[in-house]
């Protein structure tokens, strides 16, 4: 009997899938907008424990609608809605639209974070209108900080642009197949 040469056992490192991947990009929508829309009603337990209710049921409400967007647009990039091809919507979106619509959609949670804080900071620059709402009338009025503010502000203003160029990028890939 020859004696069999025995090579080491390599193993090949496989690299995870990258969440940015098309065909994991409709799952992490998914589990994004279950985990928004949960973290919401959650929160909706606690609003009326802080010092501006209305701001929180703004919170509450924010994350319960922004949560339905990010499951519809799991849903439909899931889809294959094309008769010519079995391939999903999620196929048709290029590496820089992948990202887009995926860190557009992980960046609404510092936005919606800070206006769940906002319900115990009651801060007027980036949300006016929610301010009003609570009864918080004026500018100087409620007791919110500059830091406050400008931590509102910074989580609005630039996580806005890749959530609001999200959809447009799902419906260049909608008209890019058939």
């Amino acid at each position: 009997m020859a004696s069999a040469e025995k090579r080491p056992v390599v193993f090949e490192a496989k690299q995870p899938p990258s969440p940015l991947q098309p065909f994991n990009l409709p799952l992490g929508l998914l589990r994004h907008g279950a985990a928004l829309i949960g973290f919401g009603l959650l929160f909706g337990c606690i609003v009326p424990l802080t010092p501006y209710p209305r701001l929180g049921l703004t919170a509450h409400m924010q994350f319960a609608i922004e949560g339905t967007m990010v499951v519809a647009a799991g849903v439909l990039l899931n889809s294959s809605p094309f008769r010519s091809s079995n391939k999903k919507v999620a196929d048709y979106l290029g590496p820089w639209q992948s990202s887009l619509v995926y860190y557009g959609v992980a960046g609404i949670w510092v936005t919606l974070l800070s206006e769940a804080a906002n319900a115990w900071w009651g801060t007027r620059w980036v949300l006016p209108i929610a301010h009003e709402a609570a009864g918080l009338m004026g500018a100087g009025a409620g007791p919110a900080k500059v830091w406050m503010e400008m931590v509102v502000a910074v989580a609005h203003y630039p996580f806005a642009v890749p959530l609001a160029l999200m959809w447009p990028a799902i419906t260049m890939a909608l008209f890019a197949a058939d």
